[in-house]
């Protein structure tokens, strides 16, 4: 009996590994869509935003990606502005609300999504859409990662 058991199991083990899941997954990542339309990024309201933002008293530096509708800002607060760090951030988002009332805004002071943001706003927008649908997801990430 133990043996019976022992040859189901096998053979269950063996016809459930076929090459059938791996031509499936081929071809998901095939036909992987591009994103429609080809993300843009606004090189000029990141300038704006960053000279509201460098209005505001306390901040020292400004990073900042708009892509499409997604304007992503971190601020850099040293010293005892940053036991008003709440209220910075705050009065920063406010302001690029009445700038950028189409917008999705978010505003962020930790330092290491400054230092991301910062790198991905000095490198040159690509021309080529795969390329620029993977910076899309990579700003998409610093976001889900600003928690608003």
């Amino acid at each position: 009996m133990r043996t019976i058991l022992a040859v189901l199991a096998l053979v269950l083990a063996i016809t459930g590994c076929t090459g059938k899941n791996n031509a499936q997954t081929q071809q998901k990542n095939d036909a992987e869509p591009l994103c429609t339309p080809a993300p843009v990024r606004h090189t000029e309201w990141e300038e704006q935003a960053k000279a509201i933002a460098g209005r505001v008293d306390g901040i020292d530096e400004v990073a900042a990606v708009h892509i499409d509708k997604d304007l992503n800002l971190a601020i850099k607060v040293s010293n005892f502005n940053r036991f008003r760090l709440e209220s910075i951030e705050k009065e920063v988002s406010s302001k690029l609300k009445e700038a950028f009332p189409d917008s999705k805004i978010h505003v962020t002071s930790d330092k290491k999504l400054f230092m991301d943001l910062q790198a991905m706003s000095g490198d040159p927008w690509p021309t080529d859409v795969k390329e620029a649908c993977q910076k899309k997801k990579a700003s998409k990430k610093l976001e889900k990662k600003m928690k608003g």
